[in-house]
């Protein structure tokens, strides 16, 4: 239920469950974790989509509990380090419906174009369960007061908020969806490769760097990658 195809230096990655909303299983997590770890290194550039109308549904809720809690959230864990490990870029194209942890998947995604009728929606809350994972990103999307109203009411942030709020990169037509997904690719793709993975790696270091040692912090990777290059 997690389908790949990879062209050249860019793989395309599809969460493949239509008809229950794409919604994750244990072993799709798994799935997904593991081809990602697999990709790295292969790809420079990952597309993840959603089949049918929706992007996911998050967890399915109907699968069978099994093993421990700590097991269960363990998995989670080791795919959105995955995700922070990948050193390509990561896209995420979504249309339709985004819940819990699909809002999780497209925070830690490089970029994300969504169509102007995307949905997002955290019902973890609903269901009596804190959704930790997901805080974990998006306060780094959202301002405190306005994430909190997202976690604890439920409420459905549109593609355009999501877009305003830096979630998304791009709200794009349907009809032009794929072609603008396609073009973004080729674009990643024509850039020099070692500039374009110098991006990934410093734009993913720079976020933890104390803002007063950023300068000297940018003078040594830009100098180093100088000295690399030549």
């Amino acid at each position: 239920m997690i389908e790949h195809k990879v062209d050249g230096r860019a793989a395309h990655i599809t969460i493949n469950r239509p008809d229950e909303g794409n919604a994750f299983t244990s072993a799709m997590v798994a799935d997904l974790r593991d081809l990602l770890r697999k990709l790295d290194g292969q790809v420079d550039v990952v597309t993840l989509c959603g089949a049918g109308n929706d992007f996911t549904l998050g967890r399915d809720r109907k699968e069978p509990k099994s093993g421990t809690p700590f097991d269960a959230f363990s998995l989670v864990t080791a795919l959105n380090q995955s995700l922070a490990d990948f050193s390509g870029v990561i896209i995420a194209g979504i249309k339709g419906q985004v819940h819990g942890m699909g809002l999780g998947l497209v925070m830690r995604s490089d970029l994300a174009i969504a169509t102007p009728s995307a949905t997002f929606e955290l019902d973890e809350v609903k269901l009596g369960i804190p959704p930790m994972f997901i805080m974990a990103a998006i306060f780094d999307h959202m301002p405190p007061k306005q994430a909190l109203d997202m976690v604890l009411t439920g409420r459905v942030l549109s593609a355009k908020e999501a877009l305003e709020h830096g979630i998304l990169s791009r709200v794009v037509e349907a009809g032009a969806f794929e072609t603008a997904l396609n073009d973004i690719v080729a674009g990643l793709l024509a850039s020099d490769r070692e500039t374009l993975l110098a991006c990934k790696r410093y734009a993913k270091a720079v976020v933890t760097t104390p803002i007063p040692a950023r300068p000297s912090f940018a003078l040594v990777e830009q100098t180093q990658f100088a000295l690399r290059k030549h």
